[in-house]
């Protein structure tokens, strides 16, 4: 559970919305970025590998795995 709000922590030093992301990304793709618009990508990049890296690694143990989740109820017995 720690781990989980450490990665969250981690994730919330990226100051960008998802439109100011795309721009950065154009920017970059353009050649129209600046040395600190590179330098913004590439710590986005880091954090983004870290922290999927990190709940690659180690799954939630209080999350069910699919079968589990999906695994039908016993049904109920009929008598005719």
């Amino acid at each position: 559970m720690f781990q989980r709000l450490k990665l969250l922590r981690r994730l919330q030093e990226v100051k960008l919305s998802p439109d100011e992301a795309w721009a950065l990304l154009e920017r970059v793709k353009t050649n129209t970025s600046s040395a600190d618009d590179r330098a913004q990508l590439a710590h986005l990049i880091r954090v983004t590998l870290e922290v999927t890296n990190q709940l690659r690694a180690e799954p939630d143990v209080q999350t069910p795995s699919g079968s589990e989740r999906l695994s039908p109820k016993q049904k109920a017995k009929r008598n005719r």
